[in-house]
């Protein structure tokens, strides 16, 4: 009998490590196909910004902390929580007034700047253990973080909310987030 249920809780082990691998896989694809989407676009999205809609927010890493009952938000004030919450809602308004597809899964792309590699590097590897798909920026110093998600307010702002009190806790400054539109 014993061995029966160390068997079944083995193999249980095995299916979720598989699924789990599956789901990162699928998500990767994801990820790499819509950056050679980005790629090949890339001339066309310099004469017409069709597309990616962008929400900018500036969140400094000197952001005064304050203990909120979430813990993604411990670092974040009520002052910036509220522009995260405004610029985000901004966007996902604009996103709605376009027809988009809200409930599609497409991938959302985070940008955080930093003023030292270090910082950087800790904060790297702080999202990918949390699953965030990780590229350079547009400059040395900047970080894309990316992660496949439908445009779910709540779910977006926990990202929001989390990659932003990353960036403060390692001396980086949150800079927004965009998404291609879903038609």
């Amino acid at each position: 009998m014993k061995k029966t249920l160390t068997a079944i809780v083995v193999l249980g082990a095995i299916a979720g490590a598989v699924a789990y691998k599956l789901k990162k896989e699928n998500e990767e694809k994801k990820y790499l196909d819509h950056e050679l989407d980005m790629l090949a676009g890339e001339d066309e999205a310099e004469d017409e910004e069709e597309g990616n809609v962008e929400c900018g927010c500036d969140v400094e890493e000197d952001a005064q902390p304050q203990t909120n009952e979430n813990p993604m938000t411990d670092e974040i004030n009520q002052e910036l929580k509220a522009q995260l919450e405004q610029k985000s809602d901004s966007v996902i308004s604009q996103l709605a007034e376009e027809d988009d597809h809200l409930e599609e899964e497409r991938p959302i792309q985070h940008f955080v700047d930093f003023t030292n590699e270090e910082d950087m590097e800790a904060f790297k590897n702080a999202v990918i253990e949390k699953g965030y798909v990780v590229t350079r920026g547009e400059n040395p110093l900047q970080i894309s973080v990316m992660h496949i998600a439908p445009i779910s307010r709540s779910e977006l702002l926990v990202n929001v909310y989390y990659l932003a009190n990353q960036a403060i806790k390692h001396h980086g400054t949150y800079q927004g987030w965009q998404s291609r539109k879903v038609l």
